[in-house]
């Protein structure tokens, strides 16, 4: 299973901006989009386009691929946006389900249920930042917990609530966390993480005072809840990047929509470009950008699409299921009972050179995350393996996930 580390690359990025090649081979040809529209991502989830328009009113969206990657859309000329493009997560829908990320991002948590012997409790957020699962009650410290990604939920913060993860400079690209879904009869699980979208071009990106990039977490269908979703990321390169249109990762609302005050932590935004604020260039060519918030925003030359040799984490095997290296999600494992708890989750560190300190993450359809923390030389070997001996809940489904830390 692919499992992307959480790494902060900051050498050798830098290039000539006669020089940047967003990578785009072109086979797409050119993508117009004039009306609301919803693409069906490539199992790789690139797509190579000559130029992208987006034109005003129009909003493009996109249906998860089976590895639920992020979203690069890649252009050889240039990018407008005048329209809406969207990656946010959803809501949940109600019905125990948790809401499903956006492409790239990480669903929320499913809602507890009642039996007549026992209330069993809702499951926690995927992805690193995900929320725990608990009560409905607002700014109670049981509350089910907001998810997070470049900060944590703004309003009662508790140890239920997710944590902060990632680089600003989003190499590698990820997604936003799940929130936590609530305990008990309540039915109701945490909002989807927002997804991630990286777009390139080899000439111009441009957004317009119309024009939006939208990458929000999920909501959740009762109000004053706080278990929605994180936002997720947005990252532009091109050699020159421009305008005032909004780039938005906010969190969801805690009021259950996505107007109130977060009660989900927002995500991150990146732009990479050569040619900006400029003191002799006309305004346009200056970013001048609406961040929503800005906190999490940077603006650097990284001009890079996809970093050679990237440093990446894989789950090879779990509970004696054999994963292929390079297959994307979290592995989902469940033992009937009567099982042996006692199970081997193979990790594997490539590309890193160095000791590489891990976390492997069991979060069950019910209850809260399991941590097992280890360690991968992966200085004598390229790539390192390490087997971590974990205790998993039986007749539960449960995801098996690995991260840096």
């Amino acid at each position: 299973m692919a499992l992307t580390a959480l790494l902060c690359i900051t050498a050798s990025l830098q290039v000539s901006a006669q020089g940047f090649n967003s990578g785009s081979d072109g086979l797409y040809g050119p993508m117009n989009i004039t009306a609301d529209t919803t693409l069906d991502l490539p199992s790789n989830g690139v797509l190579h386009c000559t130029t992208i328009t987006i034109a005003k009113a129009a909003t493009l969206k996109f249906r998860r691929n089976p590895l639920n990657t992020p979203v690069y859309l890649l252009a050889k000329g240039d990018v407008a946006i005048d329209g809406t493009i969207d990656v946010s997560g959803n809501a949940s829908p109600g019905n125990f389900a948790g809401g499903a990320g956006g492409p790239g991002g990480f669903d929320g948590g499913s809602g507890g249920f009642s039996t007549l012997s026992q209330i069993l409790p809702g499951g926690a957020g995927q992805g690193p930042g995900g929320g725990k699962s608990g009560n409905g009650n607002l700014s109670d410290q049981g509350e089910a917990g907001g998810g997070a990604y470049g900060t944590r939920p703004e309003n009662f913060i508790d140890a239920r609530d997710g944590v902060t993860y990632g680089s600003p400079l989003l190499i590698p690209l990820l997604g936003g966390s799940g929130g936590g879904g609530m305990d008990g009869n309540k039915d109701i699980g945490g909002g989807g993480g927002g997804g991630a979208i990286l777009i390139a071009s080899s000439t111009i990106i441009r957004i317009s005072s119309s024009g939006s990039i939208v990458s929000r977490g999920g909501s959740i269908v009762v109000p004053s809840r706080g278990n929605g979703g994180s936002g997720g990321a947005i990252r532009l390169v091109a050699p020159r990047v421009y305008g005032t249109g909004t780039l938005n990762v906010l969190g969801s609302g805690y009021d259950g929509t996505l107007d109130g005050a977060s009660r989900s932590g927002a995500g991150r935004i990146r732009i990479d470009s050569i040619f900006r604020f400029e003191p002799t260039s006309p305004a346009q060519d200056n970013i001048g950008f609406n961040f929503q918030p800005s906190i999490v925003a940077s603006v650097g030359s990284a001009m890079v699409v996809f970093p050679p040799n990237n440093p990446r984490l894989d789950i090879l095997q779990a509970a004696g299921k054999a994963i292929q290296e390079g297959t994307g999600g979290p592995v989902f494992v469940e033992l009937p009972f009567g099982s042996d708890t006692k199970q081997t989750v193979v990790v594997q560190a490539r590309n890193f050179k160095a000791k590489v300190l891990i976390r492997v993450v069991l979060t069950p359809a019910s209850g809260d995350p399991i941590s097992y923390d280890a360690e991968i030389d992966n200085q004598a070997g390229n790539p390192a393996q390490i087997p971590v001996t974990v205790d998993l809940p039986l007749n539960t489904v449960v995801a098996v996930n690995a991260w840096t830390r």
